[in-house]
């Protein structure tokens, strides 16, 4: 197999390029690697040699440390367990519930034509340049009116459909045929088949992108759960006060033994669908 046929096509100035960026891609590859690894032989240390020696290696593996997690890692009441179930009822069932929402919102705006239907679109794109902070008083009054505050039921707030990836989906179906629709109608489905069994399923390459890129984001964040969470704290508010907790107990190796673990079902998920989030999706179900 020859390596260099596809450089072979392009240009001096496009091969520098595209050696550049994958060397800066490398660097902060490795740059993230070495920071996890770091954190987890600091995790198989002692507090001691976390100090005095943080780049050596080891003299004693302690395993211990990382059980000892789910033993100590506890806040307002909540243990590993708890704000592991949280993380994911949080960040990753609010995600499905919002990519869900907002991939049919903008199939409805963008495939069917009535007045208002590129209303939604202006306004994504004007909220999108508001700053979040702006707004963070007022939603959490809102969301005290609507007894969310410390609520599991927090998560239908993420069903309005207006959000940024309305963009990508409404782009995606603009690029799908109604040729696929016309052919449902002529054997006799309505308006829900057609959605359900006709595009729906040519949408989850980029619905499954799309939730596992922004599920990993809210996995990682903490400000949301920190103010509208106190009380149903996620593993990323968890460690973020278990930080506070460790350093006046003088345990480093157990606190980036948690961030270890914290850190690892995201980092599970990007291993394993590493293809499909790098991976281009076809804008179009029928090729000119």
């Amino acid at each position: 197999m020859d390596l260099f046929k596809g450089f072979r096509r392009k240009s001096k100035g496009e091969v520098v390029t595209h050696v550049i960026v994958s060397l800066i891609f490398f660097v902060v590859a490795i740059s993230y690697i070495y920071i996890l690894v770091w954190a987890f032989l600091a995790g198989l240390k002692t507090h001691t040699e976390v100090v005095d020696n943080p780049f050596g290696l080891p003299k004693e593996w302690h395993w211990k440390n990382y059980f000892e997690v789910f033993r100590l890692f506890e806040v307002n009441g909540k243990n590993f367990l708890d704000m592991l179930f949280n993380s994911i009822w949080f960040s990753m069932g609010g995600v499905v519930l919002q990519q869900f929402v907002t991939m049919t919102f903008a199939y409805c705006c963008s495939k069917y034509k009535f007045p208002g239907s590129t209303i939604p679109f202006v306004l994504i794109l004007f909220m999108s340049s508001l700053p979040i902070y702006g707004s963070s008083g007022a939603l959490y009054i809102l969301l005290h009116n609507w007894g969310l505050i410390d609520s599991y039921a927090q998560i239908l707030v993420s069903a309005s459909g207006f959000s940024i990836p309305f963009l990508f989906y409404t782009a995606f179906f603009q690029n799908l045929s109604w040729t696929f629709a016309e052919a449902a109608m002529i054997d006799g489905a309505n308006d829900f088949s057609i959605y359900f069994r006709v595009f729906l399923p040519q949408t989850m390459p980029i619905f499954t992108a799309l939730c596992l890129t922004n599920g990993i984001a809210a996995w990682n964040s903490y400000e949301s759960a920190l103010i509208y969470l106190p009380n149903l704290p996620t593993l990323p508010v968890g460690i973020y006060q278990f930080n506070v907790e460790m350093l006046y107990r003088a345990r480093l190796d157990i606190l980036f033994a948690a961030c270890v673990l914290v850190a690892l079902p995201a980092i599970i998920l990007l291993i394993a669908f590493n293809k499909t989030i790098t991976t281009n999706v076809s804008l179009g179900g029928i090729k000119g």
